[in-house]
């Protein structure tokens, strides 16, 4: 019988895969799906099988070392799910597969180094001077033992450890060997103790029988009798620990039982949780008719048991998460599983709590913050058939669930469903409806705000589109006012003046960063003990340090954008690489000491409030506030509780959040988003400003949105506060044709980066040449190469090139993505020597433009 070969995809920036011979002991587990280790140079790579045959054209193969996985790790249907994404995205299918899954498909060999001579105080002595390079690793080797390359580099300091270690084995004083990398976490156990038949009839007899009392101490019948009752209400195993807490023993006493057989050890498998919020019992609620309305069509499609998707438009506050839960209830019954995908880990918890209430531990939770080993387990729970539901932000659109009848996507508009700065540059709503076709599933996209290309493709009949015009409970869509700042500005530069006319010195004026009218409110809102939400889309103290006199402003020496100004660690901060500088105490272009901060965030935004209110406690929730694990969870618990009045923080406050107590929200600076250099700007601020404005008056209490601007009559701002979704849509659907943007077109951006500002160039302008001279220019617009928005960033130039298909000439894309590839073939044939440093990204769909 001819061999066996397997093409493997490696987790590496290459666009194909490798072909390696499945040895005849291994071909009875090698299966599509199931990762293996194959040799890879000098090193040992995870990778994982996609395709087998007994025929290939290929010469001298390697034979793959091992395979890792008993069942596959990617069902046949997630294999072609991952191959999708891959050509779509123009992304290498390993590092597809990679970003699938928790387990450790990244994972290398390590090379390790050890000493091979007997008498090593006579080398170290030996080598003290005449090889100071390799006397160091040496005596590293010799307090550490065996050590790493990498860690012996740490250790030492050395920079060029290889050669260092080329030599040392030339002369046989050490050696090194290949240790093969890790399948993935390892599976975490507890020891428990359980009864046998013996240990059992003892405990019950107690201290009455007397053969018992010859063989078993009255401690040992403690701890039988303590066993017996801690197994009566869980009877596969007691946590030893646990018993020896509650029967306050010892281990020797457990061991001694155990050796009389009168108890057995055993190891149970635990599984890690991240912490999460308190689960209440669930509330009945009685959906409304809107409500009834579109689960009656979504469960039709259900039994069906055909693809389809929905796009569920409902204002905020209109019961759309129930809507979600009811239909995940029939599919469970039904024997099928569900995903349920959330835009930020901040609103992962309190999701997870509402449907923890409905469906118990059926329900895993996969997101970036939970540990490997937790993440391990919730992949392995699903991967199993031990969970139903899976709820996560991006990633989770990957869950291995079996017999998946339904995915939900939540606030499907969210550009944080796009990664966009790694590969693979998928969007997870639009991967959610090709798993959806694979799997003849149902998908609910969900939003009150939805993306314009999915309400275009609701409209036009590709998606189906469900309303839910009102808010549950009766409750109404709060009051918006939209302040002026720019009229705010001059009031209180006036009363300034007068304060300085009648008082000698005259007082510095600064902008105000809160409208009286905000104030006013708030202070109404403290009293009566009702909550507050504050936006401010941007953090740190201020994010433009400029001198009065001539205008210099703080930039980042790496970044071509300035760098903010964060008060409680006295520094200046660049937000894009990460550097930190002090701030200047005089004028660095001028020398002049008028230095003034303005674009202020919210670090500024908190010492205002709490310079300004005479009475109320705030919580601020920012990046800057929420690095430590379940930082976002304790800081709405906190707010939950009325532990604070105001919850402040940039756009994680603005969406999801559900709070009765919540009659007031507040937007700083509405222009934060709005003045961006991106076609989505008006949608992003319209977007953002409704999402936030909703979280105000979800109960029986009227709510209010007072909106602070400087642009008072753009029409995002002004459909906004009519709570006009439908208003809105249409004029920037015109926009949007206007000019050929989506959803008539489909977007390319492919960037290059590097340190030289002038290989960049060159190499962006023969990119953009083989776009333009290729077969299927004729069918897109290539524009550029031209300067990015941020033209420089962690000391990289960028250069972008923008490329538009029309959706009528080229409905799938295919046609551009092949000039694409081309180019990008060209691209890495042909770059000269000097230009290998030019890095080239290229984002399909792109979310963000600058």
């Amino acid at each position: 019988m001819p061999s066996l070969y397997a093409d493997i995809a490696l987790p590496l920036p290459l666009h194909h895969s490798f072909t390696y011979i499945v040895p005849e002991a291994l071909e009875g587990a090698a299966r599509p799906g199931c990762r293996v280790l194959v040799p890879f140079g000098k090193r040992t790579l995870v990778g994982v099988i996609v395709q087998m045959s007994r025929e290939t054209s290929q010469h001298g193969l390697k034979p793959l070392s091992d395979i890792l996985d008993v069942h596959p790790s990617f069902a046949s249907e997630l294999l072609s799910l991952t191959q999708w994404v891959a050509e779509y995205y123009l992304a290498p299918w390993g590092e597809v597969l990679r970003a699938a899954a928790p387990l450790s498909l990244a994972a290398e060999s390590k090379r390790m180094v050890r000493l091979s001579v007997a008498d090593v105080l006579a080398l170290l002595e030996k080598t003290r001077r005449t090889a100071p390079l390799q006397h160091a690793v040496l005596a590293a080797l010799a307090r550490k033992g065996t050590l790493s390359v990498t860690a012996l580099q740490k250790e030492t300091r050395t920079r060029h450890i290889h050669a260092v270690l080329r030599a040392l084995e030339a002369n046989e004083w050490v050696k090194t060997s290949e240790v093969p990398p890790e399948s993935g976490p390892r599976i975490k156990t507890i020891r428990t103790v359980l009864l046998t038949g013996t240990g059992r009839q003892i405990s019950e007899e107690g201290a009455n029988n007397e053969s018992s009392k010859r063989t078993v101490t009255a401690r040992q019948r403690n701890v039988l009798a303590t066993l017996r009752q801690l197994l009566g209400e869980r009877p596969d195993g007691i946590p030893l620990t646990e018993l020896l807490r509650a029967s306050a023993s010892t281990l020797s006493i457990v061991q001694a039982l155990a050796r009389k057989k009168l108890v057995l050890f055993q190891r149970q498998e635990i599984i890690r949780k991240p912490d999460e919020e308190t689960v209440e019992p669930a509330k009945h609620i009685v959906l409304n008719m809107h409500q009834e309305l579109a689960l009656a069509e979504i469960s039709q499609a259900l039994q069906k048991g055909e693809y389809n998707t929905f796009l569920l438009h409902g204002v905020t506050g209109s019961g759309k998460t129930q809507v979600y839960i009811e239909a995940i209830r029939g599919i469970v019954a039904g024997g099928r599983t569900a995903i349920v995908l959330v835009p930020e880990i901040s609103l992962t918890p309190q999701m997870v709590a509402r449907f923890r209430s409905h469906f118990g531990d059926r329900v895993a939770v996969m997101h970036s913050q939970m540990s490997t080993g937790e993440r391990s387990d919730a992949w392995r729970l699903a991967r199993d058939g031990r969970v139903d539901i899976v709820i996560g932000p991006r990633s989770a659109v990957f869950a291995p669930l079996e017999r998946l009848g339904l995915i939900v996507v939540d606030e499907e508009q969210e550009s944080s469903y796009k990664q966009s700065d790694a590969s693979p540059r998928y969007h997870a709503r639009d991967v959610a409806v090709v798993r959806a076709t694979l799997t003849n599933s149902v998908v609910i996209l969900g939003s009150a705000t939805p993306s314009v290309e999915s309400y275009f493709n609701a409209t036009s009949g590709k998606y189906r589109l469900l309303e839910l015009p009102e808010r549950v409970d009766q409750a109404r869509l709060p009051a918006v006012t939209i302040v002026d700042m720019a009229e705010e500005r001059k009031r209180s530069l006036a009363e300034t003046r007068t304060r300085g006319s009648a008082q000698s010195p005259q007082r510095r004026w600064s902008p105000p960063t809160i409208s009286q009218a905000l104030y006013a409110a708030m202070d109404r809102r403290i009293a009566a003990g009702e909550g507050t939400i504050l936006l401010q889309n941007r953090r740190g103290f201020s994010h433009v340090v400029e001198c009065f006199e001539c205008g210099y402003v703080e930039r980042c020496d790496q970044c071509e954008v300035t760098m903010t100004y964060h008060s409680t660690k006295k520094h200046l901060r660049c937000h894009y690489c990460g550097r930190v500088k002090a701030p200047p105490s005089v004028c660095p272009s001028c020398g002049g000491i008028d230095l003034r901060f303005h674009a202020f965030g919210t670090q500024r935004i908190e010492e205002d409030l709490q310079r300004a209110l005479t009475r109320g406690t705030i919580l601020r929730m920012d990046l800057d506030t929420t690095t430590r694990r379940g930082s976002h969870e304790r800081i709405l618990q906190k707010f939950a509780q009325g532990s604070a009045d105001i919850l402040l923080g940039t756009q994680m406050v603005a969406k999801g959040l559900d709070f009765a107590r919540v009659t007031l929200v507040g937007v700083i600076s509405a222009d934060t988003q709005m003045l961006l250099p991106d076609f989505r700007s008006a949608e992003r601020t319209f977007q953002l400003l409704t999402q936030v404005a909703g979280r105000a008056g979800r109960s029986t209490k009227e709510g209010e949105v007072i909106i602070q601007t400087l642009q008072p009559h753009h029409y995002s701002l002004e459909y906004a506060s009519a709570h006009d979704y439908k208003g809105f849509y249409t004029e920037e659907l015109q926009y949007r044709k206007e000019l050929d943007y989506p959803p008539f077109t489909r977007i390319v951006l492919v960037e290059l980066r590097g340190e030289a500002e002038g290989e960049v160039l060159q190499e962006a302008r023969r990119f953009a040449q083989q776009l333009t001279t290729h077969a299927n220019a004729p069918i897109f617009t290539v524009l550029g190469p031209t300067d990015a928005a941020f033209a420089r960033l962690r000391g990289k130039f960028r250069k972008h090139i923008f490329i538009k298909s029309s959706k009528e000439k080229d409905p799938g894309g295919a046609l551009m993505r092949s000039a694409v590839i081309s180019a990008q073939q060209a691209f890495s044939r042909t770059r000269a020597a000097t230009s290998k440093k030019v890095q080239l990204v290229i984002d399909v769909d792109p979310q963000g433009m600058m």
